[in-house]
């Protein structure tokens, strides 16, 4: 059963809260910032059980100023599907067939090559690390070996599934050395999304990139 409270938010930096019960993150991904004096549910799973980094409340509904979002354009596909939390994104590998005419591409539609002109997919490097702390190195280490090429960054599932958790890809981003940050599957909330992390990787090449890192968000579990 999901731990929820109802709460206040006293102070607020970005998208982290404090409130009358500790701290708490508003994912920008799914809710508007908060403001101090907004009534907040958070779950407090994390907290109480004291998990190390991730020991803090997370908004699950922001009550004061969350409850009139927009709907999201003609967008249909789904992220975190069949949760409370499923929303709409506009997927940049493609919205998936819909109903149509024999022969006629679905509307939306993906080119069938992607990434070079002509259509077909061009080679390009592709890294693949298992831990988010990897990321920072690898970006520093391809942008000191390339002279600055562009370098994007797809997040897989595995570690935590927001976008807009992690403070090493907004680093990266603010120090350009990461060209762009695509979120696939089901991790969201990256600047653009995608269905599959192939289709990511093609859709960050069509757009420039020279190079891809995959990898998992922070927060890794293992069984051993």
């Amino acid at each position: 059963m999901l731990r929820l409270r109802r709460t206040t938010a006293t102070a607020v930096d970005g998208a982290w809260a404090q409130t009358s019960l500790g701290r708490a993150w508003s994912d920008p991904a799914l809710h508007p910032a908060p403001a101090v004096g907004d009534e907040l549910v958070v779950n407090v799973e994390a907290r109480e059980l004291g998990l190390g980094s991730g020991g803090y409340d997370v908004v699950v509904a922001n009550l004061t100023r969350g409850l009139d979002a927009p709907r999201a354009g003609d967008a249909h596909v789904m992220k975190l599907n069949y949760t409370p939390l499923q929303h709409a994104v506009e997927p940049a590998d493609g919205a998936p067939a819909r109903a149509t005419p024999a022969g006629s591409p679905p509307a939306g539609a993906a080119p069938t090559g992607t990434g070079a002109p002509g259509g077909a997919l061009r080679r390009a490097p592709v890294a693949v690390f298992p831990l988010h702390g990897h990321l920072p190195p690898l970006a520093w280490a391809f942008a000191q070996a390339s002279g600055g090429a562009r370098l994007a960054y797809v997040q897989s599932a595995g570690g935590a599934l927001p976008g807009g958790l992690s403070r090493a890809v907004a680093e990266l981003r603010a120090r350009g050395e990461l060209s762009e940050h695509l979120t696939a599957g089901a991790a969201y909330g990256g600047e653009r999304e995608a269905i599959t992390s192939v289709g990511a990787i093609a859709a960050a090449l069509e757009a420039g990139a020279e190079a891809v890192a995959v990898g998992p968000g922070p927060g890794i579990l293992g069984s051993g």
